[in-house]
């Protein structure tokens, strides 16, 4: 603590920065302000005020202090969250235990992930020099290539609940609540640590230049800009959006990270298929559904495989057989990796050129000349 006699009331500067913190810090105790607290004690951390013997300790303890994260009695009770207008339910849906198993992504993607999860575990060395970790993300990418799942994932590594946005409960009926109910939201993100996903954002952020929108949704754009402009909090804001191109031009600038998700590329389908798939299936065929399924996303990927799992078990066929049939209405109409795909049917599966060109929709001697360019 700081020796009273050091800064006697009477020769009190209000300038002097570390003062002036001090004075703050407790104008925003008294307040019940915990992000502000946190930003006065990060002030003290990086100037740490003359007179402290161990001005590292002080850091430390200063840092564990502010650190202290509350529990989750009250996300788990519901009393706590945020309603909509005439309390018809609540504004958010809260996931205690969120699961992020079976991502896969590029490389790339996932090594922006990782250094998040990573700041979070060492924020207390980031602390340390007068910085703090990444407070928000926006996703963006095509439908299905596993935006929502990376949020999952991001809260299950940091260990905080996840609280996703109901946007039918937000954009309310209600004339001038929409605005709001995402004040609301977002308060109630900032006081309870949680990942707080903000999904299908381009319906919250959308450009304010488009006349086909109400007045309404305009509002809503500037009441996210001065949110996210306040947001500096324990929690962090991810919002996910397949439409990047529709957001306001204003609202990216707002964003500590922009993550790009594109679909998967010939490694990560293998890794999904391999992942999804039900049992031993042969390297050589994963390879060539993967091959076949060039422009596929993750999502399109687990449901044919689950599609060709439910139908193994109920026809009692092998779930390769049944996998590479499925494909068989999927594969391009001409080349070679629909050729593989008729051939490996034919030979490793017994299917007859007649019943390949059933399923296929082609003619018996197209079958058979593709299989026989195969086997040259």
């Amino acid at each position: 603590m700081v020796s009273m006699r050091s800064t006697p009331f009477d020769s009190f500067h209000p300038g002097d920065p570390v003062e002036a913190a001090l004075v703050n810090l407790a104008r925003a105790g008294v307040k019940g302000s915990p992000s502000n607290v946190r930003k006065v004690a990060n002030q003290l951390i990086r100037r740490v005020p003359e007179g402290i013997s161990d001005a590292e300790a002080f850091r430390i303890a200063l840092h564990d202090a502010i650190s202290v994260v509350p529990g989750n009695e009250l996300l788990m009770s519901g009393e706590s969250l945020p309603m909509e207008a005439g309390g018809a339910g609540p504004l958010v849906d809260v996931d205690l235990s969120p699961d992020g198993s079976g991502l896969v992504l590029p490389p790339k993607v996932q090594a922006e992930l990782d250094e998040i999860v990573l700041e979070r575990k060492r924020d207390s060395l980031l602390a340390l020099r007068g910085m703090t970790p990444s407070h928000s993300a926006l996703l963006s990418g095509p439908p299905g290539v596993g935006k929502t799942l990376a949020s999952r994932w991001v809260a299950e590594q940091v260990d905080l609940p996840l609280v996703s946005l109901d946007l039918a409960a937000v954009l309310s009926s209600y004339l001038g609540t929409s605005g709001r109910n995402i004040r609301d939201v977002l308060d109630f993100a900032k006081s309870t640590p949680c990942v707080l996903l903000l999904d299908e954002f381009d319906a919250l952020a959308k450009a304010r230049d488009d006349d086909s929108d109400v007045g309404e949704l305009k509002r809503i754009v500037n009441v996210l800009l001065v949110e996210l402009d306040r947001w500096e909090s324990r929690s962090f804001l991810i919002a996910a959006t397949n439409h990047a191109q529709l957001l306001d031009p204003a609202i990216g600038r707002r964003f500590d990270r922009i993550i790009n998700f594109p679909l998967p590329g010939l490694r990560e389908r293998e890794l999904l298929i391999a992942d999804k798939a039900t049992g031993a299936v042969d390297t050589a065929i994963i390879l060539a559904i993967a091959e076949i399924t060039e422009g596929s996303s993750p999502s399109d990927l687990t449901r044919l495989i689950e599609r060709a799992g439910r139908r193994s078990i109920l026809y009692e066929a092998p779930f390769e057989r049944v996998l590479l049939t499925e494909l068989i209405s999927a594969s391009p109409a001409s080349g070679k990796k629909r050729d593989v795909i008729w051939e490996r049917l034919h030979r490793e599966f017994g299917l007859s050129l007649r019943a390949i060109a059933d399923l296929a929709g082609v003619s018996h001697p197209t079958v058979s000349q593709a299989i026989r360019r195969i086997e040259k």
